[in-house]
């Protein structure tokens, strides 16, 4: 799946015309016709590409590698419209299924636009961890389009996508002060108009947007009633109605649930964000499900330190795995969850952090134990994270 991190720049020019005193006795006017502008140059899909790593699996890396002998050597430019680069991961899969038998392989391509590079994930899954897998049952609903605004934000979205592209609005631009999710540029005077039917309409119809994204067997609908519940009453209330999706089966509305889960946690003033699910989501077969996780993961150790030993023991080798890949959507997560795990920066130095993650357990595990419960008292529920 390709994924845009950041649009291209387009520089805009302008022209001014002088003026001449009337004569006095002028001929009719006659309007000049401005010259046609340049027609712009055909966006470029050469990119250089970055290399290719692996994740999520007990088989040796360089022999997965070894699949893939049809790529070119990293620092080579390729043309993605060609359709070769696919082609030679087409290929590599296919002789890694044949050869592994995974239960699960994904090659993740993910497009950099600000220097035009290009990088690849083999995302796996093992036989025997099934469980990374399993998800929800796939709903069988159809639900209409409550008051029109899923069409409403697709508008919103692709207006936005065209100003961002355009080099108009900024990716850094990710302020949101009339929602608790957004991608950029919501203050852009050209995007306020849009979205002011979403502020308005939303909390009118949550329930029914709640409805779409739970019984809708159409992906990119629940995906869209995720984004759409963003601008709900209440961080409890939209929180409360996207924990579910994290278990969805579609990728698409899981993300977005997850994206939307983030922002609302970064923004509370304390954690609001059930533990369980984060872990649970860290472990799924997905660059896109580890990166929202360990961005959740961040936002709320930010706000409740005390998470720190539950998560290294149950994703710390996760977050370390995800420190010591090249992709930036890998790497920048984990050390900034590892941060705020630790209230210190040890910087993109891997064995530095695994050695703080295993001073840090066996710290833990100093710890005096709780007291042994008295007869009747209530027993803590068992987690169901796998380890």
């Amino acid at each position: 799946m390709n994924r845009t991190l950041c649009a291209t720049v387009l520089a805009l020019s302008s022209a001014c015309a002088t003026s001449q005193p009337p004569a006095p006795r002028p001929p009719p006017a006659v309007q000049e016709r401005p010259a046609a502008a340049a027609p712009q140059p055909p966006p470029s899909y050469v990119y250089r590409y970055e290399g290719i790593e692996v994740f999520g699996t007990h088989l040796p890396k360089e022999q997965v590698l070894e699949c893939f002998t049809g790529l070119p050597v990293p620092g080579t430019d390729v043309d993605m419209a060609a359709g070769d680069f696919i082609k030679a991961l087409q290929e590599g899969k296919a002789r890694l299924q044949e050869r592994f038998s995974p239960v699960f392989v994904r090659t993740s391509v993910t497009n950099y636009e600000a220097n035009k590079t290009v990088a690849v994930t083999v995302d796996l899954v093992d036989k025997g961890d099934e469980w990374r897998l399993a998800y929800a049952p796939e709903p069988t609903g159809s639900t209409g389009d409550p008051a029109g605004l899923l069409a409403a934000w697709n508008a919103y979205h692709s207006r936005m996508w065209k100003l961002v592209n355009a080099g108009e609005i900024s990716s850094k631009d990710t302020a949101c002060p009339r929602s608790f999710h957004c991608f950029y540029g919501a203050t852009d005077p050209r995007l306020v108009p849009l979205e002011d039917r979403l502020v308005e309409e939303v909390p009118r119809h949550f329930a029914e947007l709640v409805q779409v994204l739970r019984t809708d067997k159409d992906q990119e609908k629940r995906a869209t009633a995720a984004y759409l519940l963003a601008y709900g009453r209440s961080r409890e209330e939209l929180i409360q109605a996207l924990v579910p999706s994290m278990n969805d089966a579609g990728e698409a509305p899981r993300n977005a649930a997850m994206r939307v889960l983030w922002q609302a946690q970064q923004g509370a003033d304390r954690a609001l964000l059930p533990l369980e699910p984060v872990l649970r989501a860290i472990h799924g077969p997905l660059i896109s499900d580890r990166n929202k996780a360990g961005a959740m993961l961040q936002a709320l150790a930010e706000k409740d330190p005390s998470i720190r030993g539950r998560v290294l023991r149950d994703a710390g080798d996760v977050l370390l795995e995800m420190a010591g890949q090249r992709q930036i959507i890998d790497r920048e997560v984990a050390l900034k969850a590892l941060q705020a795990l630790s209230g210190q920066d040890l910087g993109s130095d891997v064995e530095a952090w695994r050695t703080w993650v295993k001073q840090t357990l066996a710290s833990e595990d100093a710890k005096p134990k709780a007291a042994p419960r008295k007869p009747g008292a209530a027993k803590a529920p068992a987690s169901r994270v796998r380890p």
